[in-house]
């Protein structure tokens, strides 16, 4: 794969810059659709928005194969640790260095209990710099103005928006969202896996494009290239 973004469905992505290849919420393991080998494919960190087990997913499991470092809010950093991973615990908002670029951990508008019903910590999404390359992953979240600093401050060029509802921002507010965040292309994520979160990915690509932006709406196993 070249450097870019791999979608592994629900809010699951591989993304590769360089020598470094960074899994968000990989929860995709149980999906026999998914081509991803995780014995051979190149995985240096994991980054995790929040604990609820469709996000958490394999995390476990795959940090432990590949030695790679996970990075979470503290408490669910703190619980990786206890299950003896390498994990690093970051707090809101903090600009965090890695060997790729930074991580910033920013608000999400949802709940945080981990895979043991322990309390995870504050839900967040993530900012990503990958050498350059700054994405927007929003996590679960609902729509709030938080979304508004994120377009002004960290100006992301990719953006990855929920837009399942019922848990998360519909289509219409996901549209909403996007034009606070004014990304350059959005990725529709997390609807569709369950008969709950059901929407329209075709609604929320019309959306954005009224907007003058661009809109990839990727099937599980598609990639975008940097």
């Amino acid at each position: 794969m070249a450097d870019g973004i791999k979608y592994l469905g629900h809010s699951a992505f591989y993304i590769k810059s360089g020598s470094f290849g960074i899994l968000i919420d990989p929860w995709f393991m149980h999906d026999k659709r998914v081509n991803f080998d995780i014995q051979t494919e190149n995985i240096t960190h994991i980054l995790i928005t929040h604990g609820h087990s469709d996000h958490f997913g394999d995390t476990v499991n795959i940090a432990k194969l590949k030695n790679a470092k996970v990075i979470a809010i503290f408490e669910t950093a703190l619980f990786c640790q206890k299950l003896g991973l390498n994990a690093i615990g970051v707090g809101m908002s903090a600009k965090i260095p890695t060997e790729f670029g930074s991580v910033r951990f920013l608000p999400a508008t949802h709940t945080n209990s981990l895979p043991n019903g322990e309390y995870g910590g504050i839900a967040a999404s993530i900012l990503l710099d990958a050498e350059g390359i700054k994405i927007f992953h929003a996590g679960d979240t609902g729509l709030t103005k938080e979304m508004e600093l994120v377009g002004q401050l960290y100006k992301p060029y990719y953006a990855m928006l929920p837009i399942g509802g019922h848990y998360t921002m519909s289509v219409e507010d996901a549209i909403i969202a996007a034009q606070m965040i004014n990304a350059e292309e959005y990725i529709p994520m997390h609807y569709n896996t369950f008969d709950v979160i059901s929407a329209n990915p075709i609604d929320f690509k019309m959306g954005i494009e009224e907007h003058g932006k661009i809109c990839h709406i990727m099937s599980i196993n598609d990639e975008l290239n940097f």
